[in-house]
């Protein structure tokens, strides 16, 4: 690997085998720089230069490589990263297409038939729900993520003014949720 490459897999952070092809290392040149510590394997088919500048939310983008491109960080994961409940999630929940399927006991998987364009942020390296998504999709998941969980986020989220119950109502049109909103309006205004 030449210094061209090694700056632009360094500059890439969190990348695939894809990845690296595009930029000319092969796969078995690959394998030799993880054995020789000039890159560090993350996962199957996932890696990351070890002097990369890697940011604090590594997991949500290790997530969406692992899940592809039109998954997004959700569930409780989303709503601790608004500060909306305080109990870490020993998980990274993730939102994907119905056919995904994982056996990794660190990721919890939300899949939905809902578009995952709709109400969903683009950061710097990842996609994660937005607020009222987060907070909709917590009330429709409420059996997975506890109901009572659901609904303090979802009050901390209007009595901190991060949204709104009209926006909530839209989120959850779009997401053709309204009867699960519905049903907890009353609970949720308490």
């Amino acid at each position: 690997m030449d210094r061209n490459q090694e700056a632009k897999l360094k500059k890439a952070g969190i990348f695939k085998l894809e990845d690296a092809r595009k930029i000319g290392v092969s796969q078995p040149a690959l394998s030799r720089l993880v054995k020789q510590g000039k890159i560090n394997r993350l996962g199957r088919g996932i890696y990351v230069h070890p002097k990369a500048n890697v940011s604090a939310t590594a997991d949500f983008q290790i997530a969406l490589a692992k899940f592809g491109q039109e998954s997004a960080i959700g569930g409780l994961t989303a709503l601790f990263h608004y500060n909306l409940i305080e109990q870490v999630p020993t998980q990274v929940w993730v939102l994907v297409p119905p056919t995904v399927w994982t056996k990794e006991r660190s990721y919890r998987l939300m899949r939905t038939k809902s578009d995952l364009t709709v109400g969903v942020e683009a950061k710097d390296g990842y996609r994660i729900a937005s607020i009222e998504r987060a907070l909709v999709e917590g009330l429709k998941f409420s059996s997975k993520i506890g109901k009572t969980t659901a609904l303090k986020a979802v009050r901390a989220a209007l009595k901190n003014r991060q949204t709104n119950l009209p926006k909530l109502r839209k989120m959850a049109s779009a997401l053709h949720l309204d009867s699960t909103l519905a049903r907890f309006v009353e609970d949720i205004t308490l």
